[in-house]
């Protein structure tokens, strides 16, 4: 019989030391740049669906070896589209500014690639480090962990837009995605906490980091929509 209570109340106490009551993790975006010139306003309001084309930047993403990022570009061409947009081959273009008297005549580059406005991709960071040492209850009060600061990825994506046949710089947008924006449930036992450090130590080794591939896609469509938003303010 005793050992029978001498186990229950070792059993209990593991239970008792085990849980930790709900933490609410929240982290505040950064501001948005956003820049559009008067002229840029103007085309856009006489001319509904202009002929655009997403431009790459080569040193826009940091990528690991082996690493496509298309789906991002993917996302953003079929986002402009979305928004009413015409949007002209990436390569095709590429290929006529290739010729050093495109590069130098924009009149001409206008017309031989039949487009209007160059949305170039200028940064894509997926690496954007968050961290706090606060945490929210779930009645929403905020706490202070001392000894403790944690960390999640965040991103950001900058885009500039040039008026083709003017070769006017005509805005630039900056745009910033925060992890838990809207709350995150902290594990509520430490044995998920364990488990959890366990999971991001093997993501580590298999060399992933930053933002998943999912969750940017989502922020590249979201972001792309902002854009255009903001481009026809």
């Amino acid at each position: 019989m005793k050992t029978i209570n001498y186990l229950f109340l070792i059993l209990f106490f593991t239970i008792i030391s085990s849980c930790s009551s709900t933490k609410i993790l929240k982290f505040e975006k950064q501001k948005d740049d956003i820049f559009t010139t008067p002229t840029l306003k103007e085309f856009l309001d006489t001319n509904k669906n202009p002929k655009v084309v997403l431009r790459v930047n080569d040193a826009s993403y940091t990528v690991t070896e082996g690493e496509n990022v298309d789906y991002l570009y993917n996302a953003i061409e079929n986002q402009l589209l979305a928004s009413g947009f015409v949007v002209r081959d990436r390569q095709l273009f590429n290929q006529i500014i290739g010729n050093d008297d495109n590069n130098i005549d924009y009149s001409k580059l206008k017309e031989k690639s039949d487009t209007d406005l160059i949305i170039e991709l200028t940064k894509i960071d997926p690496r954007v480090v968050y961290q706090t040492n606060k945490f929210y209850t779930k009645d929403n009060e905020e706490r202070v962990e001392k000894y403790t600061k944690r960390e999640r990825f965040g991103a950001n994506v900058e885009f500039k837009v040039i008026l083709i046949e003017s070769n006017e710089f005509a805005g630039i947008y900056k745009f910033n995605y925060a992890p838990c924006e809207d709350g995150c449930i902290i594990s509520k036992s430490r044995t998920q906490l364990a488990q959890e450090m366990k999971e991001r130590k093997k993501k580590t080794k298999e060399g992933y980091e930053g933002v998943e591939r999912d969750t940017l896609e989502l922020f590249m469509k979201d972001a792309t929509r902002k854009l255009v938003k903001e481009m026809r303010k």
